[in-house]
């Protein structure tokens, strides 16, 4: 039989509420291309990552191992002077297999990995949408009064640059020897999230929430990782553009998947064709009054997974528990290829389905900050930001501070948190002290310990620095200097 062509989507803090298929509390979302896929398709409703942050859910998702087994728990990591090892990947595995492989958009991922035959990241930085505008304040950017850029408009008039990514890879694919993976990976809907002109106001007038929500009842770590936030004192009018912003943005991605799936079709390459769409994590919308990740809500922790399958094109929904390095397996099982024995996880549509799954962020160490890039946000007493873990079932989420300060957290410092999901969606009831539910603390966290026990821990100290894309936008927005480079 023909091993299929794959073709993935991969986004960036896209939240499951921001697409049709899965619904929205607040309002209609209307993700006519995205929403196809679906109806044609597998939907997994419980897909969370192995990381709430960038570098160390893509790495998860490559390598098909957890952050305790690569020692890759932040951002950080993409520091030339951080010292991984380098590691297989699945689209290296598939390249050995026969298929041709290439990634357009960003990476962000540790120097030492190197998955793809092909990379062309054109369009996946902020720097390309940043640099083709000349004067910033034509960007009519959002900011906060505490100096956080969270959202914008991009000039009519201007090509968008991000679209190069989807040009790009149907230019690749025109070429290219069949099978084949190929990897759109879009920023978008990241922060600052600076949708086209045409798309900026597609929600403006939806009933968006008009100043932060509350933390109050949380654990101390998401309650203080809320007064980080970029949201204080934004007027009512700013916030809901903020959320407009963010879902116009989401219209512009739905625009960009239907420009996928057409030229695909044009140039014969949509039979026996494969189509993953995920994200690497979500965020927040000011529902903590934080605009960021980092913590294992729901909102940031879980992520959209949809999978059409040559040959299977009918609407499914799953509730098992499936986690980002399952995407390894799963991959490497649509191309009929043996998986590593070292790859973690399963392939969701052979493996067994696990009672829980886990997920970390967080290094733990004297230097940490809650945004390293930016050196801002401390733990109490000056310590450094501590690293979390977090333990999932089909009910319940526990999570608590594993590491600190570079050592193994003491109880008093687990700050533990415990939800039932079955009866609190939105995870913002804890239950840690609950006597009705000690046996459930005890074993999760029992769950966590000996998750933790055998971590990776890199001896090199890790390399802070602001990323400079986030200094050019702050320098743009106080007109006083300009950076060249950036990291994304």
């Amino acid at each position: 039989m023909q091993r299929p062509n794959i073709l993935w989507i991969y986004c960036d803090e896209l939240r499951t509420d921001a697409l049709g298929c899965y619904g929205n509390s607040q309002t209609e979302i209307e993700t006519p291309a995205i929403d196809s896929l679906a109806a044609d398709g597998v939907v997994f409703e419980n897909c969370y990552v192995n990381s709430p942050v960038c570098v160390p859910s893509r790495t998860s998702a490559l390598t098909g191992l957890a952050p305790e087994r690569t020692g890759v728990y932040g951002n950080e990591a993409v520091s030339p002077r951080f010292p991984m090892p380098a590691r297989s990947t699945f689209p290296e595995v598939l390249a050995v297999g026969g298929y041709s492989t290439a990634s357009f958009g960003k990476e962000h991922i540790p120097r030492a990995l190197q998955p793809w035959q092909h990379h062309d990241p054109a369009g996946g930085s902020m720097r390309d949408v940043l640099r083709a505008v000349d004067d910033r304040a034509r960007m009519d950017l959002l900011s906060s009064p505490t100096g956080g850029v969270i959202g914008g408009t991009f000039p009519s008039h201007l090509r968008y640059p991000p679209s190069a990514v989807v040009d790009n890879l149907l230019s690749w694919v025109a070429g290219a020897r069949r099978p084949f993976l190929a990897r759109a990976s879009l920023l978008q809907p990241h922060t600052p999230v600076v949708p086209p002109a045409a798309f900026a106001g597609a929600y403006a007038d939806r009933p968006w929430p008009r100043q932060p929500g509350t933390g109050d009842g949380l654990s101390t770590f998401e309650q203080r990782f809320g007064t980080l936030s970029w949201s204080d004192g934004m007027t009512p009018e700013n916030f809901a553009r903020a959320h407009a912003c963010y879902y116009g943005m989401v219209s512009w991605i739905d625009g960009e998947v239907r420009r996928l799936l057409e030229g695909l079709q044009e140039l014969g390459a949509d039979r026996e064709l494969v189509i993953v769409l995920t994200s690497d994590h979500g965020r927040y919308l000011g529902e903590i009054g934080a605009f960021g990740k980092h913590t294992f809500a729901p909102i940031v922790h879980r992520v959209p997974l949809i999978v059409c399958r040559p040959g299977s094109r009918q609407a499914e929904r799953r509730s098992d528990l499936v986690q980002g390095l399952d995407l390894a397996r799963t991959m490497l099982g649509f191309g009929g290829v043996d998986a590593p024995d070292g790859f973690e996880g399963r392939d969701v549509f052979a493996g067994s389905v696990p009672d829980r799954i886990f997920s970390t962020i967080g290094f733990g160490e004297r230097e940490s900050f809650a945004y390293p890039n930016l050196r801002i946000g401390r733990w109490e007493g000056g310590r450094g930001w501590p690293r979390r873990a977090c333990v999932r079932t089909r009910r319940y989420r526990l999570d608590r501070t594993v590491r600190i300060d570079g050592a193994v957290a003491r109880p008093s410092e687990w700050d533990v948190f415990l939800a039932d999901t079955s009866g609190d969606p939105a995870e913002v009831t804890n239950l840690a002290d609950d006597p009705a539910h000690r046996a459930v603390r005890d074993e999760l966290l029992a769950a966590v310990d000996e998750r933790s026990r055998d971590s990776v821990e890199h001896p090199a100290r890790l390399v802070y620095g602001q990323d400079l894309w986030f200094r050019r936008i702050r320098a743009r927005l106080s007109q006083r200097t300009s950076v060249d480079e950036e990291a994304m």
